[in-house]
């Protein structure tokens, strides 16, 4: 216990998570950021489970991805009076939160109170795309986050305190850590598939420091693990599928294959250095999305190219020198231990497990940026696809450790550490104001993102007013429609010959299809937008028109 001393570096850290928390709290009291389609999937499995006495265990059209976001939405929605975007994201802001409590403690058991103040520092702000995946209820980021991180710290923490001999006291609360570790794995694989990696590296960190305790006290992992994986497990053989297949599945993409040309993996390699990296891990600057509806986008210039290319190939250079540095310092580490039959000093041990545990971490993140470089995800969506890479931000810590561990160095001796820590310094103040540069050009944008709420809102309420219930729109309108209606709205998805699309939502095909009178919402701009024209100004039929916040209504007569 006496890791959770409370000094002026807890205090420190508290204040820091109050402030990140706040922020994000209202930010999305003010509608912050603009609500989507997946948004409103989510917001409609909610909708089922607090009203309808349903319990969906994936994602509506999934196979991967689990609805914890949407059981604690429903929760919200009880306790706040009613469904709301702000009692939606509420529980992906409290998840985020937990990652960075758990994260404070991480990086004060491999590092230093120091390096965990400056981890929490540079997460706790960053730029749109940052802000917005720790805060949009799309699933599985926060969970990723949360329960990753958690997994390595119940790691660290039962590595560092073995013991042989234990009291019944301290067996109990290893049992407990034990279970907790595992439903926390579980829980993970359910969320998301992509926290498979690091929850694997964690796995792996358990069988190689823990290996003398695992058999008995460490036996609860795997009914743990069990209870995590049960709505996984449950929907698997409901549809009689292989989980296996479908994580090989998300690798290779639906709409997009992976390279098989060195031309093709160079390209995805170059997207993963221009782009992915820099969205992932916060860049604010000269922002790309291929959807350009859901967040600001910037022309691939010359100088935008070369930002970004400045801010990803500068994270693989800190990754590259973090994973030299701990190398030479196990190997070092191991000559020093292969003089002993043992390793006596408890020290030496702590460090072994320390050094240890940033390898399979910074490991584990050139596994998953390798893995994304030659997989289906950059091919034509380097930026959407970025959240795969959400997990580089939970090795954060054993990434910057070597500048700032030189940054906290108090006393320099010669004139290279002088400058090794000048430099460091430099660079941390450098990063955290520009991170905190992307946080308030988020904090600009928000008006732009209420209005864009309140059109969503007018339309449906315009809707109703005509009598319409049911409506045929594009997939990116469709369920944030139908959610911010409380489902009074139900809508089709259709394609850009206005055939049935992507729909989500299993019932809402047939019941909109069976609606004579279902109206045709589409913008103007909408790929949808040139058959509409055509099919209404087909003789013999008529419609009632109508324009609502920036979209053109057609019901059929």
């Amino acid at each position: 216990m006496k890791y959770l001393k409370i000094g002026n570096y807890e205090l420190a850290a508290a204040a820091i998570i109050a402030f990140a928390t706040g922020l994000r709290m209202l930010l999305i009291a003010m509608n912050w950021p603009p609500t989507n389609s997946d948004e409103g999937v989510m917001g409609i499995i909610a909708l089922h489970i607090a009203y309808h006495g349903e319990h969906p265990l994936m994602f509506y059209g999934q196979d991967y991805m689990g609805t914890l976001e949407a059981y604690l939405a429903a929760l919200f929605f009880h306790l706040l009076g009613g469904p709301s975007l702000f009692a939606l994201r509420l529980g992906v802001v409290l998840m985020v939160m937990g990652f960075f409590m758990t994260m404070y403690l991480l990086s004060s058991l491999l590092f230093s109170k120091k390096l965990a103040l400056i981890t929490l520092a540079l997460l706790s702000v960053g730029s749109i795309p940052y802000l917005t995946r720790q805060m949009l209820a799309t699933g599985g980021s926060a969970e990723t986050l949360l329960f990753g991180s958690l997994a390595l710290l119940l790691v660290v923490w039962l590595s560092l305190t073995y013991q042989q001999e234990l009291s019944r006291h301290r067996k109990l609360i290893r049992c407990t850590a034990y279970f907790v570790l595992g439903l926390v794995g579980g829980l993970a694989i359910w969320s998301d598939m992509v926290a498979a990696p690091i929850i694997a590296c964690a796995g792996l960190l358990l069988l190689v420091l823990c290996w003398r305790d695992l058999l008995p006290w460490g036996l609860p992992t795997i009914p743990g693990i069990v209870i995590g994986l049960l709505p996984s497990l449950r929907y698997s053989m409901l549809h009689h599928l292989n989980p296996i297949t479908t994580l090989f599945s998300l690798f290779h993409g639906l709409d997009a294959h992976p390279p098989t040309t060195w031309l093709g993996i160079l390209h995805d390699v170059k997207e993963t250095i221009l782009v992915s990296i820099p969205t992932a891990t916060g860049n604010p600057f000269c922002p790309v999305q291929e959807l350009t509806f859901l967040s600001d986008n910037t022309p691939r210039t010359p100088v935008c190219e070369m930002v970004r290319g400045v801010w990803g190939t500068g994270y693989l250079v800190l990754l590259a020198l973090a994973l030299l540095l701990t190398t030479v310092a196990l190997w070092q580490q191991r000559s020093q231990f292969s003089r002993q039959t043992e390793i006596r000093s408890t020290e030496q041990r702590v460090q072994w497990i320390r050094s240890l545990t940033q390898l399979m971490m910074l490991a584990t993140g050139v596994l998953i940026i390798t893995a994304f470089a030659v997989s289906a995800a950059p091919v034509w969506w380097p930026a959407f696809h970025a959240r795969y890479l959400i997990t580089l931000l939970i090795i954060l810590p054993a990434v910057i450790e070597p500048i700032g561990a030189a940054a906290c160095r108090v006393r320099a001796q010669g004139i290279t550490e002088r400058i090794t820590t000048v430099s460091s310094r430099v660079a941390l103040v450098t990063g955290a104001l520009v991170l905190l540069m992307g946080t308030f050009i988020a904090l600009s944008e928000v008006p732009e993102a209420q209005q864009d709420t309140q059109n969503y809102v007018n339309l449906d309420h315009h809707l109703i007013s005509v009598g319409v219930k049911n409506v045929k729109s594009d997939y990116w309108s469709c369920y944030t429609i139908t959610f911010l209606s409380n489902e009074h709205i139900l809508c089709d998805v259709m394609t850009g010959n206005l055939q049935p699309g992507y729909n989500r939502p299993s019932n809402y095909n047939a019941i909109v299809l069976a609606d004579r009178h279902a109206a045709y919402v589409f913008k103007p701009d909408s790929g949808q937008y040139l058959s509409l024209m055509r099919m209404v100004h087909q003789p013999g039929k008529t419609y009632k028109y109508y324009a609502f916040n920036g979209y053109v209504v057609y019901i059929p007569q």
